[in-house]
């Protein structure tokens, strides 16, 4: 499964979701530790690095949604 589209199972016809959705989770899981560290480290959510690794995260986040969105109409 590849390029982020939901293919049909040989045995059921249901559409399964693409290796996308999961290396968005792989990332989302990544950047949330990533952002742990760094508060970690700075010991304040004020820090530069720590915003920026949030906002990316926010990104990711976003990005995952539209995909489980747009993936449930296509079950509909």
């Amino acid at each position: 499964m590849t390029g982020g589209m939901a293919v049909a199972c040989a045995k059921t016809g249901r559409k399964l979701m693409s290796s996308s959705i999961r290396l968005l989770e792989d990332e989302i899981y990544a950047l949330r530790v990533k952002m742990e560290q760094s508060y970690i480290e700075e010991a304040t959510f004020s820090s530069e690095k720590v915003i920026g690794l949030s906002r990316l995260l926010d990104m990711k986040i976003n990005e995952y949604m539209q995909f489980r969105r747009s993936y449930a109409a296509q079950q509909s």
